[in-house]
């Protein structure tokens, strides 16, 4: 059955290699996904280039190796957060004693489909996947629970009722918990009033949107909050940037804007750096580069509330785990946020993470 599996995955690589059938990656990609939430690749990304075929980046499983195979959909690997999410997959994956067939879906929900399928074809027995759309998704992975391979939904979820479970953060908790530090930084450094901006993602409803709801509810409930503006980043650096530099010319005394992951904030960054203006930055999001600044006390990035990847792959790889045993799991499987900044970061460990990545 291995070699079988093998076999069948090389065949669909050179197949879709031949015939260029692979749709082009969406524009604006439509949830987050990215455990964080999705994102525009930055300037500075990092792409894992190791351990893939040159057959669209899928891993090929080794021929009767013995071991159960799960296959990984990935959301796309064009942002930190899925990158460090592929190599926790990969190495957790390995040692819980699996063989881990990893796609990438670049945020096209054609492909994404076409990989569901290539995994229902090749007998996998197991499917974990970040869905690029919970409704388009939906037959496909039906069909693949109906042929006996059971499906773990992570960061974000499909619209199926066949589907074991939901690993998903608690994305409402992620915008309240950076809000209330916006609210005790208005008290203790404002005076209690504040000019507050939001650049979101309407595309991500599952994620970004039910942040920013939580962070301007948060902010709101005190009453010198005014938020003057709440405008679509397209979790982009330069777009953030391109829609703070207006929001800034309207607002020139702005407090506080708030981004749903950190390519949303280091674009607002760069707005409010070239403006010379005092507003700081508060974000969801993880990203090495956020991190460095909070070690380094950034006057401006104040707040990264992080999503993060090695939590999420744990928490798939043990649901699947649960399942092989027979376990039957709750709907919803949900992983705590981290609020971070300079008086928290250097507690916590993400160093090792990137280095995971780069290993």
């Amino acid at each position: 059955m291995k070699k079988a599996i093998a076999i069948t995955l090389v065949l669909v690589s050179l197949l879709a290699l031949l015939a260029g059938c692979a749709s082009k990656p969406a524009d604006a990609p439509a949830a987050d996904p990215s455990g964080a939430a999705p994102a525009q690749p930055a300037e500075n990304e990092t792409k894992p280039e190791d351990n893939k075929t040159d057959g669209g980046g899928e891993t090929a499983v080794p021929a009767d190796s013995g071991k159960k195979v799960i296959g990984v959909d990935l959301y796309y690997r064009r942002d930190e957060y899925y990158v460090d999410l592929e190599a926790t997959f990969t190495n957790y994956g390995a040692e819980q004693g699996y063989e881990m067939v990893i796609q990438d879906a670049d945020g096209d929900v054609n492909k994404q489909i076409q990989q569901v399928e290539d995994f229902i074809t090749a007998g996998v027995d197991a499917i974990a996947i970040a869905v690029a759309d919970p409704d388009a998704l939906v037959d496909v992975l039906d069909r693949a629970v109906d042929q006996g391979i059971p499906v773990v939904c992570y960061d974000g979820g499909a619209n199926s009722e066949k589907i074991s479970t939901k690993v998903i953060f608690d994305y409402d908790l992620n915008g309240q918990l950076t809000g209330e530090w916006a609210v005790d930084y208005i008290n203790n450094e404002l005076g209690g009033s504040a000019k507050v901006a939001i650049l979101d993602f309407p595309p991500s409803p599952v994620v970004c949107v039910p942040m920013a709801d939580n962070f301007q509810a948060t902010v709101e409930a005190l009453p010198g909050v005014e938020v003057v503006a709440r405008q679509d980043g397209k979790a982009s650096r330069t777009d953030s940037m391109s829609v703070m530099e207006n929001i800034l010319t309207a607002n020139p005394d702005l407090d506080i804007v708030y981004g749903i992951n950190f390519d949303t904030g280091a674009g607002a960054l760069a707005a409010i750096e070239a403006a010379n203006s005092d507003c700081i930055v508060v974000c969801a999001g993880w990203a090495s580069e956020g991190f460095e600044k909070l070690e380094a006390s950034d006057p401006r990035l104040k707040v990264m509330c992080a999503n993060v990847p090695v939590t999420q792959a744990h928490d798939t790889i043990d649901a699947i785990t649960k399942i092989f045993a027979g376990e039957t799991l709750p709907k919803e499987t949900i992983s705590m946020p981290t609020l971070l900044d300079a008086s928290t970061i250097h507690d916590f460990d993400w160093e090792s993470v990137v280095a995971a990545r780069l290993s």
